[in-house]
């Protein structure tokens, strides 16, 4: 078989995946090894500005190729990737525990772009759910930075986040049952077989 160059190796390719659709077969050289458990976690994600409704991206793992994630959305889900595109993000400098913890990189993310030859949209959000509140992403993130922030003696300092309903609460400011001192000077000095005193010991 002549080597083929240039033009002739894309004609040849989508002659391939031309024919591979007519039959509804793989439109690809499908691979030799065969996995019946795949255990890779390959994660579909919300389209940015820039994608059109016939692109999807993907979160995948860092040992997946383009060759993977083709076979693997072809047998696993019936979708066709027509052409596939990678990007691998650097991981975000992260701290250990509090502010004084030394910073670390976390791993780095790799995600794939693939085109297809049916358009896919993505259904609307749902704007009546408070998890979505803006407001209440601003006052998780202030909640988050405050505890990292605090050490010793601030950790007992209430939160500004969320108007401090959070706390930290501590044993004196949970409510008590109130008794008056007389009351309860007499009471201790009852005998434990007296009725009244079996009434009010559990407030003690």
């Amino acid at each position: 078989m002549p080597r083929l160059v240039g033009k002739s190796v894309s004609d040849h390719i989508l002659g391939l995946a031309q024919k591979g659709i007519e039959e509804n077969a793989a439109h690809f050289k499908v691979g030799g090894k065969k996995l019946y458990f795949p255990k890779a976690r390959v994660i579909l994600l919300r389209p940015n500005a820039k994608h059109t409704p016939y692109q999807a991206k993907f979160i995948v793992p860092k040992s997946f190729n383009k060759l993977d994630l083709r076979d693997y959305l072809f047998h696993v889900y019936g979708l066709r990737a027509m052409n596939v595109t990678t990007q691998l993000l650097h991981g975000r400098y992260e701290r250990a525990g509090n502010i004084a913890s030394p910073r670390y990189r976390g791993p780095q993310i790799k995600k794939m772009t693939i085109d297809m030859n049916e358009p896919f949209i993505w259904p609307e959000e749902d704007t009546e759910n408070s998890l979505w509140d803006h407001k209440f992403a601003q006052e998780l993130n202030k909640y988050r930075e405050e505890t990292m922030m605090k050490l010793g003696s601030d950790k007992l300092k209430p939160h500004k986040a969320f108007d401090g309903a959070l706390g930290p609460f501590n044993d004196n400011m949970i409510a008590q049952p109130f008794i008056p001192k007389q009351l309860k000077r007499r009471m201790l000095n009852q005998k434990p077989q007296d009725p009244d005193y079996l009434k009010i010991n559990q407030f003690l």
